[in-house]
């Protein structure tokens, strides 16, 4: 048997398998699924608290409803303070942040090898295939392409597999 007919067509998930490796969703796995569970609600507690009492002590001071951390006039001036050193912060980090992703995507299109994916000589093998099948279904290519209108005649419409099957046939 010659080696294109011991390959076997892969399945989605094993092609997934190659590609794609997260042992949280794997199965198995129990002790990193609830390390980085709990690792994940704790960072958000983090959060979570100094925003509230942030904006608890300053934004929501005169409502009755919240626990305040602080009621101290000078943890409302100290955050109004550092109020503007952040909205002056974020404009500088936004501005590097933007200047750095022009620079990462001028350097991907422009300096990183591209390698090819695909086997180029089998793919020009199809291309010239399919020209000749498209050349005696529907005419030449400056007719096809040059046409304004085509009415397709019910027998040259494509079956559902028409195409793959070419394929397969030019690969024998």
């Amino acid at each position: 048997m010659s080696e294109k007919e011991t390959k076997q067509p892969l399945d989605k998930n094993d092609i997934m398998k190659q590609y794609v490796i997260d042992n949280y969703f794997d199965k198995g796995h129990l002790w990193t699924k609830v390390w980085q569970t709990v690792m994940a609600i704790v960072f958000w507690i983090c959060v979570a608290i100094p925003v509230y009492w942030t904006i608890s002590s300053t934004l929501l001071i005169n409502n009755q409803r919240f626990l305040h951390a602080w009621r101290y006039e000078e943890g409302r001036t100290l955050f109004y303070f550092f109020d503007r050193f952040f909205i002056i912060a974020f404009i500088i980090l936004a501005v590097i942040v933007i200047i750095s992703t022009i620079h990462n995507n001028h350097r991907v299109k422009q300096h990183v090898e591209k390698a090819i994916q695909y086997d180029e000589p089998k793919m020009l093998a199809r291309k010239q295939h399919l020209e000749a099948f498209y050349t005696a279904r529907f005419g030449n290519k400056e007719f096809r392409e040059n046409v304004r209108s085509y009415h397709v005649k019910p027998e040259q419409n494509l079956a559902v597999n028409e195409i793959h099957d070419l394929y397969k046939e030019e690969e024998k």
